[in-house]
């Protein structure tokens, strides 16, 4: 709930970003990919229709996830009740990867050599970045600005901290399990797979049948890593993470669980407002 809040930072915030949604996605797509003058019309017009989709199929969802959600806030939550609402988040994003894949698919093969090598000095950019930003930084460092982002999340929710939710998230930033080197090394992994896919496919100009079945095996090794030490640092980071929001909750006064009521209640009548737009 809390990356949902930053997500969803204000409520003008998600008319606004949700309507401009397929051109913002175009643009980040192409800092990958850079679309070639045969793939740009492609690309815009199935980005169009997914949203087209999304809006009628799955905003209902979310908006129905943000009511479960307020509906918690008034109470004390448990981590299997934190687990439970991620659960849902992550079918909400399988229910879009699939609806996308035959458009992936059909691009995948299309996908010139030239886009390969912007594709991985991407990638390298993106490495630096993450090696800057944990890899290469005190400890103290990195622990001080997990902790103001922390902060700043909660306070979106909730209001204002006080010093008991303050303690509480020293702490849990204090015990995190994250391991930035073991993440980077993942995140390579991953990396190195799609491009050898999206080579593959284009050499073989596959069909959509076999694209489709090449991604929908790489979009799975990306939730399952074929590793089991990173299978199991992530169940541990997810489960410390349900037990984490639900500590942070559970220090809360009435009046801050009051306020994240009415934060996701106005999320709600936000996206319920933008699914019925047509």
């Amino acid at each position: 709930m809390i990356i949902a809040a930053t997500l969803l930072s204000a409520c003008s915030a998600i008319k606004l970003a949700y309507n401009q949604a397929p051109d913002l996605t175009y643009w980040w797509l192409d800092g990958y990919f850079d679309f070639n003058e045969q793939q740009t019309p492609k690309v815009r017009d199935e980005l169009a229709k997914l949203f087209v989709w999304h809006r009628t199929n799955e905003l209902p969802k979310t908006a129905a996830l943000l009511q479960e959600a307020a509906k918690l806030m008034p109470g004390e939550i448990n981590a299997t009740q934190a687990c439970l609402l991620y659960g849902q988040v992550r079918g909400l994003v399988d229910n879009v990867t699939s609806q996308a894949l035959p458009a992936l698919a059909e691009l995948a093969p299309t996908i010139t050599p030239e886009q390969i090598d912007h594709l991985k000095r991407k990638y390298a950019k993106n490495a630096e970045e993450f090696s800057r930003d944990f890899l290469r930084t005190s400890t103290k460092d990195r622990l001080d600005k997990s902790f103001k982002r922390s902060i700043d999340r909660s306070e979106m929710l909730y209001g204002r901290l006080e010093e008991a939710q303050i303690h509480v998230i020293k702490r849990l930033v204090s015990e995190s399990s994250f391991d930035a080197a073991l993440s980077l090394k993942e995140r390579t992994r991953r990396q190195q797979e799609l491009i050898e896919r999206l080579q593959l496919l284009a050499a073989s100009k596959a069909s959509p049948t076999a694209a489709q079945q090449s991604l929908r095996e790489y979009i799975t090794r990306v939730w399952s890593s074929p590793d089991p030490a990173y299978r199991a640092y992530v169940e541990k980071l997810t489960q410390q993470g349900c037990q984490g929001f639900a500590s942070i909750h559970n220090s809360t006064t009435p009046s801050q669980r009051a306020n994240a009521v009415k934060v996701l209640t106005g999320y709600e009548t936000d996206v319920r407002t933008l699914a019925n737009a047509r």
